[in-house]
């Protein structure tokens, strides 16, 4: 269990953006752990079925962030609380601020398509927001079958 040093909700496009930096090591999910779930369906249809099945989680998309130049095509979707916004976690002063309510799909470097869900956990958050935090892995599961 990691002890945020700051936790925001936030309902600002721009905040996310600057927390994400749109940097490649932030979009990329490149934190650990994490987990990782194949999907049978090419990146895009596996993005859509995921959106799509969020509702059905009690959750929305809150924004999606597109990569794709063929070789290192991604989709980050960044998912709306319940409670309202999404969390914005910064783990100590030197830590890059991370999103935990969200996912990654990706195409491997065999051009399969995996999805990435971020397999940390932190104390203290709202109740709602843990609770939509182990609803990924279910919606994930749902959306591929």
């Amino acid at each position: 269990m990691k002890h945020p040093f700051r936790f925001w909700m936030t309902g600002s496009v721009a905040v996310v953006m600057a927390a994400l930096g749109i940097g490649r090591g932030a979009l990329a999910h490149e934190r650990s752990p994490h987990s990782s779930q194949a999907s049978r369906f090419r990146v895009l249809e596996t993005v859509q079925r995921i959106e799509a099945c969020a509702p059905q989680h009690g959750l929305s998309v809150f924004t999606r962030v597109c990569k794709g130049d063929g070789r290192d095509e991604f989709t980050l979707i960044v998912f709306e609380s319940a409670a309202g916004g999404t969390p914005v976690l910064m783990e100590g002063p030197e830590s890059r601020p991370e999103l935990p309510l969200a996912v990654v799909v990706r195409a491997d470097a065999d051009g399969a398509t995996e999805v990435l869900i971020a397999g940390e956990t932190w104390d203290d958050l709202p109740a709602a927001v843990a609770r939509d935090l182990t609803e990924l892995p279910m919606l994930v599961a749902d959306a591929l079958r």
